[in-house]
């Protein structure tokens, strides 16, 4: 099983995250911002554009999903979600499929802004049909303070969707953080429903914050976790990513620490 990388958690600079990432062994990218935070999926300058077509198309790279933060906002904001339904995730479809990307990422709406879980799993739905048009998965991930925050309510509303292209994310910290024991209970609800995994680690903050961590820092049972994954298969790669800062210098000490635990499992290419 490989372990692949976003491309922002070594450089917002795309050449240099790239040329980072090779260094350290890294094939497989996830692409979410280039050049500036404010430069996101599918909202890319041309260059950073060119640049990672380019790599893609030699076959240097390959690039695992595209995350431009769809529905990180509240269901009573109807202005963007309209715009990101009908402008921002056929964008970034048609980037995917330029790219050869088989998923796109999404999140499920902040819980404290109105809307119920029904109006959730609405949206969430419509925007799976986009990307079905498109033949692509749409990956929902679990984030604390959405309707997708555990794994076990994330494997409930992504299983009321009920199509075949939508399924999940899957972040054990942030189930963590959310107040679930992520490793082994929230991963067993997802496990069948997983299309793509993130790496970090995190400690929760009581009553309602929390702190990334280099991985082995936090909470998250990683060892048991990479061990279910590499029985279980869900997935052929699972992403690193570090949320530590500055990111480049946490991100190498991640990738010396993940080698470690890679080591005492056997099974994992980095």
């Amino acid at each position: 099983m490989d372990l692949a990388i976003l491309t922002d958690e070594l450089s917002l600079d795309i050449n240099e995250a790239l040329e980072e990432g090779k260094a350290l062994g890294f094939r497989k990218f996830e692409l979410r911002c280039a050049d500036s935070y404010e430069h996101r999926v599918p909202y890319l300058n041309s260059k950073a554009e060119s640049r990672i077509l380019k790599e893609v198309e030699q076959n240097e790279i390959e690039i695992t999903a595209l995350t431009p933060g769809l529905f990180k906002i509240g269901l009573s904001d109807t202005a963007k979600i309209k715009e990101e339904l009908e402008v921002t995730l056929p964008k970034t479809c048609e980037l995917a499929v330029q790219l050869g990307v088989p998923r796109i990422i999404a999140f499920s709406f902040m819980t404290n802004e109105g809307g119920s879980s029904k109006d959730a799993v609405d949206r969430v739905k419509e925007a799976g049909q986009v990307a079905e048009q498109f033949g692509l998965q749409l990956s929902v991930e679990n984030e604390p303070g959405f309707f997708c925050d555990t794994g076990l309510r994330t494997a409930a509303l992504v299983e009321s969707i009920g199509a075949k292209n939508v399924g999940i994310n899957w972040d054990c910290a942030n189930a963590l953080v959310a107040g679930e024991v992520a490793y082994p209970i929230g991963y067993e609800a997802v496990l069948p429903l997983i299309q793509n995994i993130h790496i970090k680690d995190a400690i929760p903050i009581p009553p309602d914050k929390w702190e990334n961590r280099l991985v082995g820092d936090g909470g998250v049972n990683w060892l048991g976790q990479l061990r279910a994954i590499l029985k279980d298969k869900p997935v052929s790669h699972i992403t690193l990513e570090t949320h530590v800062f500055p990111v480049l210098e946490s991100t190498r000490e991640d990738v010396k620490r993940l080698r470690v635990l890679f080591d005492a499992i056997d099974g994992f290419n980095v």
